[in-house]
């Protein structure tokens, strides 16, 4: 049998009326050369059987599987698919007759994902949820038409999209960890982003056509909008260079919807969900107005941010302390004394933390942690050390590897074989680790990452010259001979959101400043906090350090000051 252009793959759960009606429609394309597979993810409702007792002139497949969410649906609707372009629509998508035909003209133009228009279908229940959408469906396509097609992160939605097999299986498709009962966005938006970030060319095209018919309960609504704050957190954990979307998120309108509903966003959930059942059951009713369509999706923000905080505790829960070091040696009364620990006060430190039960991890178990691939130690730590200096050959090694303590040393990649030459004035001048010094400390335990090109601060460094000190660098250190480094510490500790895009785009797995926290899957990936150990740190003194890492540095500076101590 030929395969056809397209295989229209459809998720649905519980919706037997709706997605039989939406199935029928496809009869009325113009485009013929199609075939559509629906995937009933669970129910009791007999939407199997209903789909097979339609009488249609295209092929359908009916697929069943238990309730396991709208990824997984979509990956065994894509599975058994036999056309060159999936189409992705939801069940509540009544297709106009010429979606298919649009589709067709956008990827025979070049385009690998194309997205359709989504207005609001006509008979949809009139309520304030139904406007609302009408009105974001109305905005979407003035957006997209005015910007040419462009598309941002919240634009790449399954709703209606189409994309050749050949980019669905070069992504691997949709991941699965998103669901949450099919509810949330986050999967689309991570599935379109990847297949943009392969290189593969995308757009919008106002006349393939879907009408929405939304018929969604107030009460679900809500609970969405929770999941979608979880949801959002996630997403961005997986796509760090996009943190600036979680800036986009919803918020209060009024000061008095934020001075009251945004008391509760840390309530239990004993307290909130009465309040949000009340504002649904108003929903509802039917009721119009102003007033009640600000105080429904006022809590719809208090649910997203209530989502939000729920997962940023849960992504905070596995921990790891980082350290800083720099050079490991007694530097008298130099200015930089501070920077070079003796190597018995480095001992000290690293004996009283294994006391107190903190274990020791390379920059694989980190990195896998932040991930999520795998559960963290009790109590990790991360040694790491800045600039390389060819003290840690010796005097380091000799204190670390009796303890079997793994590390990380960032080297400067333009001053390798060199010395500090970044120093402020009357400073010693320090030599580093050479190319075969690097080489011999990689050989034993200590990963080699990357403190830039050139030492100076990425902050006053212009962003046509980041590429050099970020990506250049890494090139750089790998001609050495050594791994392409997977982790950059940040000059001085300082960053800015240019130089963490630039650390994505050069490659890095995670960067590290100098603010002082616990490392979590939580952080922004290329804005990690360690805390920096000096030669005044006693093992009380980091003790000290570590209890307050997050602490509000206007409270914390001032409490390690009066201790005598440096911050």
């Amino acid at each position: 049998m030929t395969a056809p252009r397209f295989s229209v793959v459809i998720p649905t759960h519980e919706r037997r009326e709706t997605i039989v009606r939406n199935v029928a429609a496809l009869d009325r394309q113009t485009w013929r050369d199609f075939e559509a597979i629906v995937v009933v993810d669970g129910g009791t409702d007999g939407t199997a059987e209903a789909l097979r007792a339609l009488d249609v002139s295209f092929p359908l497949t009916v697929v069943e599987q238990e309730n396991q969410g709208v990824a997984v649906a979509r990956t065994a609707g894509a599975a058994a698919a036999r056309g060159e372009i999936l189409i992705f629509i939801d069940d509540d998508m009544e297709a106009e007759p010429r979606m298919l035909a649009e589709h067709d003209a956008s990827h025979r133009q070049g385009f690998d994902l194309v997205l359709g228009d989504l207005p609001l279908h006509p008979k949809s229940p009139r309520n304030l949820l139904s406007w609302g959408v009408g009105v974001w469906a109305a905005s979407r396509r003035e957006r997209l038409e005015a910007a040419g097609g462009e598309l941002g992160l919240d634009d790449l939605l399954t709703g209606q999209m189409s994309v050749s097999r050949q980019a669905f299986d070069a992504v691997g498709g949709f991941d699965a960890s998103f669901t949450r009962d099919g509810l949330v966005p986050s999967g689309d938006h991570d599935f379109g982003y990847r297949i943009i970030k392969a290189g593969y060319r995308a757009t919008f095209n106002a006349a393939a056509i879907s009408l929405q018919y939304y018929d969604v309960d107030p009460g679900d609504y809500l609970r969405r909008a929770y999941d979608i704050g979880a949801s959002e957190q996630e997403l961005v954990i997986k796509h760090p260079e996009q943190a600036e979307k979680l800036e986009r998120a919803p918020s209060f309108h009024t000061r008095a919807s934020g001075w009251t509903l945004g008391r509760l966003v840390a309530a239990p959930t004993a307290l909130v969900r009465p309040l949000a059942s009340a504002v649904a059951a108003l929903a509802r009713s039917g009721r119009q107005g102003e007033r009640l369509r600000r105080l429904f999706f006022a809590m719809r923000t208090l649910e997203y941010r209530r989502g939000a905080r729920a997962a940023r505790s849960e992504l905070s829960t596995g921990r790891t302390l980082v350290l800083a070091y720099h050079a490991i040696g007694d530097l008298g009364d130099d200015p930089l004394r501070e920077y070079a620990v003796p190597p018995a006060q480095l001992a000290e430190q690293l004996d009283d933390l294994r006391r107190r039960g903190w274990t020791f991890i390379d920059l694989e178990t980190f990195l896998r942690a932040l991930r999520g691939d795998e559960p963290l130690p009790d109590r990790a730590v991360l040694v790491t050390f800045d600039d390389a200096y060819s003290d840690l050959l010796d005097d380091g090694l000799e204190v670390l590897e009796p303890r079997g303590v793994p590390a990380v040393v960032f080297a400067v990649a333009g001053s390798v074989g060199g010395s500090n030459d970044w120093r402020r004035e009357g400073a010693a001048e320090l030599p580093l680790l050479d190319a075969e010094g690097l080489r011999a400390v990689a050989a034993r335990g200590v990963e080699v990452g990357s403190h830039c090109m050139t030492h100076r601060p990425l902050t006053a460094t212009p962003d046509d010259e980041l590429d050099r000190e970020l990506n250049g660098s890494a090139e750089a250190l790998a001609a050495l001979g050594l791994p392409r480094p997977r982790a950059l510490a940040y000059p001085h500790g300082e960053w800015s959101k240019a130089a963490a895009l630039a650390a994505f785009r050069a490659g890095y797995a995670a960067a590290f400043t100098v603010e002082p926290g616990f490392a979590t899957r939580a952080d922004n990936r290329f804005a990690l906090p360690r805390i920096e150990v000096l030669a005044s740190d006693t093992p009380l003194a980091l003790r000290v350090k570590i209890a307050t890492a997050r602490w509000p540095r206007k409270l914390r500076d001032p409490l390690l000051r009066s201790l005598g101590m440096r911050p």
